[in-house]
């Protein structure tokens, strides 16, 4: 059966967002790129800043090793050098040269003799009273000439053995600390390699050089992890306006769309009944014709009368049904019960001669006493099935109200009619069958005394209502008809839904 109520699958493309999903990620990667970008800045200024104090190192031992004497520290050969003047007043220079920088805090000269390693002058570092620089060197005399370093480092090394400037690539550790080193070369008149100065600076200094540089990354940081949420809460915002933006985009395509369709359906639902009504003139103008070939004056008094009964019949359910179509009102939803509904039909069946008797009525007990809609609207439709039913069948009518789902205000009820075809005629039966096909089935339309008894366009009308579709079917034996409608729960039922869903909460 064609019905204006039946969507067509249509495929209306819908974007996917996820707008809590893309913000969470976009806000993660923009903490991951700003912290990487923050991560490089902090290396390389580091790195920045350990070549400047190398560098800076470098430079300063340069310095301090053109203003010593290489043949005076060629001539420091032994341990007995140490008592000559000349000797002393070169540590005192190294003192005042350890003094005068920042950048050194250690001086020292070297010479290399085979493979080991021996220091020539090794001031202890004092500050500007004479007192030991560091507390763990209180007790710790200057080195004498030619005394063994036991565990030089391969810098130093390296400076020997090639005659050439060295500076540390890493800081080291030894017994006395972790360092950076610079080593240059010293030379006598002659341009003859006599050894090397060592400068030593403690690493101490270039952490508090460095800690600025680590407080500025962390604070970049964490305004970096503050711009990350601001950025993934925008991009949330800006997503959720998005996705509500295409669900709007949406109804209203799919709105427009069911506009088209029931445009197209209501057309071709005209152009039916003009068909349908084309039928019925066509077999009145037959009928008349037969009518007019009967002689007996008295037989065509008779034929007319019931012609004109049924013509009359089947335009007053007509019109009935264009009143229920067209002029409905909202004055027509109310509380009411089935039972006092199945009351008011069987009060309508005896006005029109039908014997209700004849059909048995049950209700579903899970149904609600009490439901709220149209219930002039539902009367006048089973009143119109049980008319139906009386008029095609002689046996026992069976009719139910089924309800197939509960929600919180809303109750789907099916109402169900079934009659045994056994009994039926022939030519009936053959009709009933085409009309379990398809209810629109132009055969039905060629018998009137059919059509005005089955009056099933005024119950496709009428079932049309309710927003729902005719069932017609034969199941087994049985000729049935059924259709779902949706009823609203009074007022109180649903003060005790709400108050139970509350309890339950």
């Amino acid at each position: 059966m064609y019905s204006i109520n039946k969507k067509k699958p249509i495929n209306i493309r819908k974007y996917l967002i996820y707008p809590v999903t893309e913000g969470i990620v976009l806000a993660l990667v923009a903490l991951f790129l700003t912290a990487v970008t923050a991560f490089f800045i902090y290396h390389h200024a580091l790195k920045s800043i350990r070549a400047e104090i190398k560098d800076g190192l470098l430079r300063t031992a340069s310095g301090i090793a053109a203003c010593l004497d290489g043949d005076l520290i060629a001539s420091y050969d032994s341990p007995e050098k140490s008592e000559l003047e000349s000797y002393k007043s070169m540590l005192k220079l190294l003192q005042k040269a350890r003094l005068a920088t920042k950048h050194c805090t250690y001086l020292y000269v070297n010479k290399l003799q085979g493979d080991k390693v021996f220091f020539i002058l090794d001031p202890t570092p004092i500050d500007e009273n004479g007192k030991p620089l560091f507390s763990d060197e209180i007790n710790l005399a200057p080195s004498i000439p030619m005394t063994e370093y036991k565990e030089p480092s391969q810098e130093l090394i390296q400076s020997l053995k090639e005659q050439t400037k060295v500076v540390s690539d890493e800081p080291y550790t030894d017994q006395w600390g972790t360092f950076y080193s610079a080593y240059v070369p010293i030379f006598d008149r002659n341009k003859k390699f006599v050894g090397t100065l060592g400068a030593d600076l403690r690493i101490d200094d270039m952490l508090a050089r460095c800690e600025p540089i680590l407080d500025a990354t962390k604070r970049a940081f964490f305004v970096a992890f503050i711009l990350a949420i601001l950025c993934g809460t925008l991009i949330w915002f800006a997503r959720r306006f998005s996705l509500q933006l295409n669900e709007s985009r949406f109804h209203i395509l799919a709105n427009f769309l069911d506009a088209s369709e029931f445009a197209d359906q209501t057309a071709e639902k005209i152009g039916k009944q003009l068909q349908r009504t084309g039928l019925i003139f066509k077999n009145v103008a037959d009928r008349i014709k037969k009518i007019r070939q009967v002689e007996s004056q008295n037989d065509l008094q008779g034929l007319l009368k019931d012609e004109e009964d049924r013509l009359s019949s089947f335009a007053q359910k007509l019109a009935e049904a264009g009143e229920f179509k067209f002029i409905r009102r909202e004055t027509e939803l109310d509380d009411f019960s089935i039972p006092e509904a199945w009351k008011n039909v069987k009060k309508s069946l005896a006005e029109n001669q039908l014997d209700s008797d004849k059909i048995e009525f049950e209700i579903d007990k899970n149904i609600p006493a009490v439901i709220f809609g149209a219930a002039k609207t539902y009367e006048e439709l089973l009143a119109q099935m049980c008319s139906f039913y009386l008029k095609m069948f002689s046996s026992r009518i069976k009719c139910e109200v089924l309800m197939t789902r509960e929600e919180a205000k809303d109750v789907f009820l099916i109402q169900k009619m079934t009659a045994d075809l056994s009994a039926l005629e022939d030519h009936k039966i053959k009709l009933l069958e085409h009309l379990s096909q398809e209810a629109d089935k132009e055969e039905f339309f060629t018998e009137i005394e059919l059509a005005e008894a089955a009056s099933i366009p005024i119950l496709r009308e009428l079932i049309y209502l309710f927003n729902s579709d005719i069932g017609v079917a034969i199941v087994g034996t049985n000729f049935e008809i059924s259709f779902e409608c949706l009823f609203k729960k009074s007022k109180e039922d649903e003060s005790e839904d709400e108050h139970q869903e509350a309890a339950n909460n």
